[in-house]
């Protein structure tokens, strides 16, 4: 709906909305509250008037005649189907949102197909286009990679009330539904792959996961990636917690750069479009010029008829890739996690048994049978002769202590 939005404002120079495909709202949900307002919406005047058509499915539009792209936005299990029949539908280019597809194998068969097909794809991922992350890396990069290390951390505008249906929703997981912006960052501007990363530390204590109606996924997740060139990056991220993003430079363990959004420009902005566009997610407002430089450099690229991808734009092989990273992760935070056990012994001294032969020691079966009722794991020998050597060995193992250093 965003995306019909901005097109319908003509926010995107050489480029306007011509046809909707709404399999469920002009079909079973037509009665339903999101239906009603979606009739409304195609008898508004700004719709009318541009001639906008709408359709049930992509069979039914008009085959494309000249350059056409497909804006593809449905949930992220039907992508690959919607992708497919786009292409044999005749779209000249796909503009994907994100992930693409739930997995890699699927998301491989479609850029495969596109190839074959000769159709560019451009994909959705607008993280790469906000201001807070670019004046980020500028700050990185002229600390330079080799001291610099960089967190990227993001807030969701979910309510705790509303997990449920977000679970089920972005089935494909918070990684892959909502990371995966963060992780395209790191993929664009710094050429992480899966086989340029030494390891990923999980940060155990954040990361949080839940089940929900049936679907198990993470709430919060925390994690450090290290590559094999020797750059560090921290994610972490909240389904909670109200829209909010950062991105922060450290060197030698100082902060010496931080950007956020929203800032005071967003923040305004933002008010303004929500004040002439009431009930939207949040993000939508807060996102809407990373929505637009996006579209627009998509859009300017095709009108030149320039080869390759636009400047910051990500491809589809970006996005298998991105699909792969959030694997990898994924597995380092489901990983078990590692307990941390250790064991106290104690001394004879703690008796004060400070040398063997000293006629006030107490009786050094008594200590012994003490020190294991007192919980601890073990003892020190003590003074050499305090214990019996002929009866050490028995009595510790009738009380289950380990013999440590003396």
């Amino acid at each position: 709906w965003y995306h019909c939005k901005q097109l319908l404002e003509g926010s995107i120079e050489g480029a306007r909305l011509s046809d909707v495909v709404e399999p469920w709202l002009l079909t079973k949900g037509a009665d339903s509250e999101a239906g009603q307002a979606f009739s409304n919406f195609r008898q508004s005047e700004q719709v009318v008037s541009q001639k906008v058509m709408f359709h049930k499915s992509i069979e039914d539009m008009p085959a494309p005649t000249g350059p056409k792209v497909a804006i593809i936005c449905g949930r992220t299990a039907d992508n690959p189907r919607l992708f497919r029949e786009a292409v044999d539908r005749g779209f000249s280019h796909v503009y994907l949102e994100k992930p693409g597809a739930p997995t890699v194998a699927e998301l491989e068969e479609m850029a495969a197909y596109a190839r074959r097909k000769g159709v560019p794809v451009f994909m959705g991922y607008n993280r790469n286009f906000s201001k807070y992350v670019r004046q980020a890396c500028d700050a990185f990069a002229k600390q330079g990679a080799g001291r610099a290390s960089m967190t990227l951390g993001r807030n969701d505008c979910f309510a705790p009330e509303a997990l449920d249906e977000c679970f089920e929703r972005n089935a494909e997981g918070m990684m892959k539904n909502m990371m995966c912006h963060e992780l395209v960052v790191l993929l664009t501007y710094y050429g992480l792959t899966v086989e340029g990363i030494q390891d990923v530390i999980a940060d155990q204590e954040y990361t949080c996961s839940e089940t929900r109606n049936g679907f198990k996924d993470f709430r919060r997740v925390g994690f450090t990636i290290r590559t094999k060139s020797g750059q560090k990056f921290r994610l972490w991220g909240d389904r909670c917690g109200g829209e909010y993003g950062e991105a922060v430079v450290m060197v030698g363990g100082e902060q010496v750069f931080k950007a956020v959004r929203p800032d005071a420009e967003v923040t305004a902005r933002a008010k303004e479009i929500e004040a002439s566009e009431p009930g939207c997610m949040p993000y939508f407002y807060l996102q809407d010029g990373e929505y637009l430089a996006l579209k627009a450099a998509v859009v300017n690229h095709i009108r030149q008829k320039a080869s390759g991808l636009p400047q910051g734009v990500a491809s589809i092989e970006t996005a298998i890739e991105a699909l792969k990273v959030c694997d990898l992760i994924t597995d380092a935070l489901m990983a078990p996690k590692e307990a941390f056990n250790f064991q106290l012994a104690n001394h004879p001294s703690s008796w004060g048994v400070d040398y063997a032969d000293s006629p006030t020691n107490p009786p050094w079966d008594g200590v012994l049978r003490c020190i294991a009722e007192s919980g601890f794991a073990g003892t020190e020998l003590g003074p050499v002769g305090y214990y019996d050597p002929d009866r050490l060995g028995g009595l510790l193992k009738q009380h289950k202590l380990e013999l440590i250093a003396g």
